[in-house]
């Protein structure tokens, strides 16, 4: 009799409604590298990561950015965004996508090229001396339209299956401060 009590308690064990966590077999990826908070210390900075919905919403047609990230393989990204400053710039958003494969960067970087004038901010394209090569680079000049208006610059750049993004505005900011950030973050991460 203690055999069939046993042998009951194991089938009921078994069929019992406690579910057991199926593990997810999706590799977690993490967030990629961002700049630094000691790049920019008379800043202060806080760091997050974002997913592809986060990224899209913030440019004028957000579906057709966000279709783009989708069919380009985005993974993840990270930001650090800097605010405060005294110097050439009073904030500054650095940021780094990564997608599943290099050609999804390139991607990523031939959209910022063809659309980020008008989906970011009003700005035009330029190419001055010293930039590294292959960063795309924008520059919105203040047009007297409005009196918080100041300088904003933006560049992309690949790097591997990664893009690095810069953000930055100032009422002091320039070229020079700009390609020497762009070269900072570049040899940072």
């Amino acid at each position: 009799m203690a055999r069939i009590v046993w042998i009951a308690a194991i089938v009921l064990a078994a069929c019992s409604s406690a579910t057991v966590p199926i593990e997810d077999e999706t590799p977690a990826i993490d967030p990629p590298r961002v700049l630094s908070a000691s790049a920019l210390p008379r800043m202060t900075s806080e760091a997050k990561s974002l997913d592809a919905e986060q990224v899209a919403n913030e440019v004028a047609h957000p579906d057709d950015m966000g279709a783009m990230l989708e069919a380009a393989g985005f993974a993840s990204a990270s930001q650090r965004s800097f605010g405060g400053g005294t110097g050439a710039f009073s904030r500054v958003l650095a940021r780094r996508l990564a997608f599943t494969t290099a050609t999804g960067a390139q991607t990523f970087v031939g959209w910022f090229g063809d659309h980020a004038g008008e989906e970011i901010v009003t700005a035009r394209r330029i190419a001055p001396e010293g930039v590294p090569r292959g960063v795309v680079l924008f520059r919105h000049l203040p047009d007297g339209c409005c009196h918080n208006d100041v300088p904003v610059f933006l560049a992309a750049w690949q790097r591997g299956s990664t893009v690095l993004y810069l953000h930055v505005g100032g009422r002091r900011a320039n070229v020079r401060a700009f390609t020497e950030l762009i070269e900072s973050y570049d040899r940072e991460v």
